[in-house]
């Protein structure tokens, strides 16, 4: 009787693989280089076993990544590309066209600078430049992450990424999060994958609401990067800055934060939540009215 059951749930399973995969190939043939599917098949076909198919769309996708110059998005593709190109010729090549890529002298991925009082236009055209397909990538391997440790089912697996690729072409400032994603469908197990999250990550979760933000913290990050890419300054302790994050995984948004605050920065994990709570709070000090998580 278990083995029956065993083998439906594996069926079922399959099923919505397959449903995934059907979905993300429909957005392909329309968007060829949509760059959230070209990432969610890849990862879809190597779950399946086909890693020949998960090496084409892979592929696609440096090509992809390159003709937009995009050298974050690059440096996050080149780990996974090792992995095929061991055994395999044309992912062998296409890791050598990232690795040319990022080793010909192209200018490092853009950072944006601090206004000592209120927001340039400087650095409001830098922020407007910075990688938004590497902060969508960041999720989704997070949600992967998630998935691959049976946090996620692959139907919640494939509807997070959904969810990511529509509010990512968003022209106005909203969060591109996992967490989000989950919070909104109201997924009973946010509060557990957190602290798997939290633990796996070792970053520790902080209960936001129990701070009071001074003005010193929150002036630390332009309002619409943090909305952004769910990244928030809530304590100062010395000469330190006390930082929340919504994907505790993504190192590069961490050394990018470090770098435009110029301070050491201690890394903590935050609830979709309690950050949407804060947002709203900066954002009426700064009088810009606020629609959920939408800063228009």
């Amino acid at each position: 009787m278990q083995s029956s059951e065993t083998s439906h749930k594996r069926e079922d399973l399959e099923s919505q693989v397959w449903s995934a995969i059907a979905a993300f190939e429909q957005i392909v043939e329309t968007i060829p280089n949509d760059r959230v599917s070209l990432e969610a098949l890849s990862h879809a076909y190597e779950q399946v076993g086909d890693l020949s198919r998960a090496r084409d769309y892979l592929t696609r996708l440096a090509s992809v990544v390159i003709d937009e110059k995009d050298r974050d998005a690059a440096e996050f593709l080149r780990e996974r590309l090792l992995r095929f190109a061991a055994t395999d010729p044309v992912a062998r090549e296409a890791g050598a066209k990232i690795e040319a890529f990022l080793s010909a002298g192209l200018p490092q991925a853009k950072t944006f600078e601090l206004a000592t009082d209120a927001q340039s236009i400087e650095t409001k055209n830098r922020i407007a430049t910075e990688s938004r397909n590497a902060h969508v990538a960041s999720e989704l391997s997070f949600a992967w992450t998630l998935f691959q440790a049976g946090e996620l089912s692959q139907e919640d697996y494939a509807l997070v990424a959904q969810d990511l690729s529509a509010v990512s072409t968003s022209s106005a400032p909203v969060t591109v999060s996992v967490l989000h994603a989950l919070h909104d469908r109201g997924h009973r197990s946010l509060e557990r994958i957190m602290s798997f999250a939290s633990r796996d990550s070792g970053v520790p979760v902080i209960p936001l609401s129990l701070f009071e933000i001074t003005e010193a913290a929150r002036s630390l990050l332009p309002l619409d990067f943090m909305i952004r890419y769910g990244v928030m300054p809530f304590e100062l302790m010395g000469s330190d800055v006390l930082v929340a994050v919504l994907n505790p995984y993504n190192r590069q948004l961490r050394e990018n934060v470090q770098t435009a605050i110029g301070r050491r920065c201690h890394i903590f994990m935050a609830g979709p939540g309690e950050f949407d709570v804060m947002m709203e709070l900066f954002s009426r000090k700064d009088h810009a009215p606020v629609e959920g998580k939408v800063i228009p």
